[in-house]
């Protein structure tokens, strides 16, 4: 396993440029939000300790520093959710066994502690999720081998640890949960596993589901497809995609025909477009993203022509945009993000002018919000 903040690149400095994008990746993005909306990047600098924040330019995906960027957080921060509302943000800190909550101020995007922030979340908190209907997080502790489960308040967007924790296999990851809110899959870099569990609907606990899937080695994160139906995992011990079919009762996962399917080297991220279309894996070791179209009845993953595509040193996370119009990757050696316009008819990345974007020393997790004004 890479050591928790050994990545200390030097920042470098990048113009920010008036962006222009060519034929097909023009896009119409503001008339996908309704007026006022905006959409806001975080991105958790594991070295420097901080969150920088940025409003997105709908028309060019540029990012725009919001007020007061970048913002304290615990010590080593690597794992960033957003509420659905888009109102709270909570960073998950390696280093100092907390999480760190933020309000969101709807009209300059600036931030601002969360009242009892930071909050105490076992230890080393590897990551941090916020449940679909925004009423719970789960964050799970590596080297306990368990996840907690927080209530989270609908008005101030504090933390409140529920009784019991669940426990799973060795050294977890990842927790991340299906978009429809049944199911919770955690993914286990020293058992090579993924478990899943059901989550209460009331109280936001968290029990097995039948037995873990194996994966190959070394999982990282796991995504599940905006339909409920299947699940991705990064595999950074084996150059690998592992992919899952979501039983839609039992939340049991059968490996898809095919699985597991190459990407590059030592894959970290994984995510998928908002329509479910196509799957973006951050490859570490490559400095790449390779990009594959899912096949919709089987979850069958074929990469698409020019993939993979290049990226600054080092790429630990990458997220999609709602509109679909943009991707973003944290470039962990050469901290920056790099910013992408996606052709929606094929999948396909092209780096926007501009790009990439500096960040804080590190950026390790990314995660992209919504808000309505």
């Amino acid at each position: 396993m890479l050591s928790r903040w050994q990545w200390r690149g030097h920042v470098s400095l990048f113009v920010f440029l008036a962006v222009v994008l060519s034929v097909p990746f023009v896009q119409a993005a503001a008339s996908a939000a309704k007026v006022g909306d905006v959409e806001y990047v975080y991105s958790a600098n594991q070295v420097d300790g901080n969150l920088s924040a940025y409003q997105i330019d709908a028309a060019t995906g540029a990012l725009l520093p919001v007020p007061g960027s970048p913002y304290k957080t615990g010590a080593y921060p690597v794992s960033v959710s957003v509420s659905p509302n888009g109102r709270f943000v909570y960073v998950a800190n390696q280093g100092s066994d907390t999480v760190t909550g933020f309000r969101v101020n709807v009209q300059t995007g600036a931030l601002s502690p969360i009242a009892g922030s930071p909050f105490a979340a076992g230890k080393y908190p590897d990551a941090v999720t916020v449940t679909p209907d925004g009423r719970f997080a789960y964050v799970a502790n590596e080297d306990a081998n368990v996840a907690l489960v927080f209530a989270i308040n609908a008005k101030t967007g504090a933390l409140k640890k529920v009784a019991g924790t669940a426990p799973t296999d060795a050294h977890p990851i990842s927790v991340n949960t299906s978009p429809n809110g049944k199911f919770a899959f955690v993914s286990s870099f020293n058992a090579d596993t993924v478990d899943t569990y059901h989550i209460n609907a009331k109280t936001g606990a968290l029990s097995m589901a039948g037995h873990a899937a194996k994966t190959d080695e070394h999982p990282i994160y796991t995504k599940v497809t905006p339909n409920n139906r299947f699940l991705y995992v990064s595999n950074y011990g084996s150059t690998t995609v592992s992919a899952f079919a979501i039983d839609a009762i039992s939340g049991e996962l059968t490996e898809i025909k095919g699985s597991p399917f190459v990407v590059g080297a030592k894959p970290y991220s994984v995510t998928t477009d908002p329509n479910g279309e196509y799957l973006y894996v951050a490859n570490w070791a490559g400095h790449d993203i390779s990009v594959f179209q899912i096949e919709q009845a089987s979850g069958v993953l074929t990469e698409i022509q020019g993939s993979p595509f290049k990226t600054d040193w080092y790429p630990y996370a990458v997220v999609v945009e709602p509109s679909r119009h943009f991707a973003y990757v944290a470039n962990n050696g050469a901290n920056n993000i790099g910013v992408y316009a996606i052709d929606t008819t094929t999948g396909g990345l092209k780096q926007i002018t501009g790009s990439p974007f500096v960040s804080g020393a590190g950026p390790y997790s990314l995660s992209v919000s919504h808000v309505s004004r």
